[in-house]
């Protein structure tokens, strides 16, 4: 049996656990081959439909705001520096806010008060010095890592990760691949929770990957079981 946890009907993954109940039938010792090879599949089909990240991040993603914390500018080689709120991962549960300081074209005017800001210039800025994307391949790899748990029989926990620096979370905790033989066969686990994964697949491709897969699988068991009965 197949499970797959990405958020979609349970009956998409119907045919391919059909196609199983056929080989349990028709060839039960293959039972627990092909089930592992159908997890394999759908997840070599979701990997190759998963869009890598742009180098920055989307206009949707992020909001930014002059910071209130003081100092609110700073003098830096004879220029100024305004002082920046930015906030990451807009509406989503890893949502943050930093601080940055970026250049501005403001200054002092004769009575004290700062004149010739320009916001959209410091936000692009700010945008440009901060608001790259470094895991840019990450939702990709994560599949990869689900396809190593199933393919090993262990956890997508046990795969080595190297946090960067200011990294809070560890990915592999919301990614899980599980493959067991049972008493009846077999059972197959993907799941993937990251919470910008679906902003990474594009509308439709989860149910274009499961037939995909199920057309590769159907493909391969229809040889097998005809090459048995000739």
């Amino acid at each position: 049996m197949i499970d797959v946890s990405v958020d979609i009907d349970t009956a998409a993954v119907g045919r391919i656990n059909n196609m199983l109940d056929r080989v349990a039938k028709e060839s039960p010792k293959r039972l627990a081959a092909e089930t592992r090879r159908a997890a394999i599949y759908i997840c070599t089909s979701l990997r190759a439909r998963t869009k890598k990240a742009p180098k920055r991040v989307r206009a949707n993603e992020w909001s930014a705001e002059p910071s209130q914390k003081r100092p609110q500018y700073l003098s830096r080689g004879g220029r100024m520096l305004r002082r920046w709120s930015l906030t990451r991962k807009l509406g989503t549960p890893a949502q943050y806010t930093r601080d940055h300081y970026v250049y501005t074209n403001a200054h002092r005017g004769k009575n004290g008060v700062m004149v010739g800001k320009n916001a959209a210039a410091e936000k692009r800025e700010l945008i440009r010095a901060h608001g790259g994307i470094p895991r840019a391949g990450l939702a990709k790899k994560s599949w990869g890592w689900v396809m190593k748990a199933i393919y090993n029989s262990a956890p997508a926990g046990d795969i080595s990760w190297k946090r960067t620096k200011g990294e809070r979370r560890d990915p592999r905790q919301f990614v899980r691949g599980l493959f067991r033989r049972t008493a009846s066969g077999a059972f197959a686990h993907i799941h993937n929770a990251l919470d910008y994964i679906f902003a990474a697949v594009a509308p439709g491709a989860v149910a274009e990957s499961i037939d995909a897969a199920a057309n590769r699988l159907e493909h391969n068991i229809n040889n097998h079981i005809q090459r048995a009965i000739s």
